[in-house]
């Protein structure tokens, strides 16, 4: 029984190369990213614990049977897993939430064109094109949103593969913002808890 359950979640990390996958097939399916956004809260609000960032995220697990063998194992900069580090990063992702937000609203108000290509870092194109190995008519607004959470899930798990490669194989995992957050819940709950 044990030994099914650690072959299960050793086998985590093919969710996220599903998730590129599906998104070459039509972009709408990037809005899967939405079940690595939303469900970590759930777990953290219900268990009190970080069980998504401990044993379920697909991306910690590709990051750990990708880079195992190949990261450089350097030693990180001061700073790196700070506290400020962690804001930062935090406040650049929930811009780019606002960000998107607002956009789509836009594009859906048919004020603002649909974005139908890929962003690093929220500011960059990226020189390639999606290929949509399948073609389905979609309101302007739900490809706008689809690229963007793309993207977002695209920025952060190229910079997952840098820190992995250089520094240790989950590097990312401890400034991740889904982490910092959960964590944030996590406390706010059981402080609750102990006032009550």
């Amino acid at each position: 029984m044990l030994k099914n359950k650690v072959m299960w979640q050793d086998a985590l990390f093919i969710g996220t190369i599903v998730f590129f996958m599906l998104s070459l097939i039509n972009i709408a399916l990037g809005l899967l990213g939405f079940v690595c956004a939303l469900t970590p809260f759930y777990l953290a609000y219900r268990y009190k614990e970080k069980l998504w960032c401990k044993k379920y995220c697909p991306r910690a697990s590709l990051f750990s049977k990708l880079l195992k063998r190949i990261s450089f194992g350097l030693k990180p900069p001061t700073g790196l897993y700070s506290d400020k580090t962690k804001r930062f990063i935090l406040n650049f992702f929930c811009i780019n939430l606002v960000m998107i937000s607002y956009s789509t609203l836009a594009v859906a108000a048919l004020k603002a064109p649909p974005m139908d290509y890929v962003r690093f870092l929220m500011l960059f194109k990226m020189p390639f094109d999606l290929p949509q190995l399948v073609q389905i008519t979609l309101p302007p607004a739900v490809i706008h949103l689809s690229y963007r959470v793309f993207s977002i899930m695209f920025t952060s798990t190229v910079f997952g593969l840098i820190l992995g490669i250089m520094y240790r194989p989950r590097s990312w995992c401890a400034i991740c913002p889904v982490n910092t957050l959960t964590g944030v819940l996590i406390e706010r709950n059981m402080q609750k808890n102990n006032v009550s």
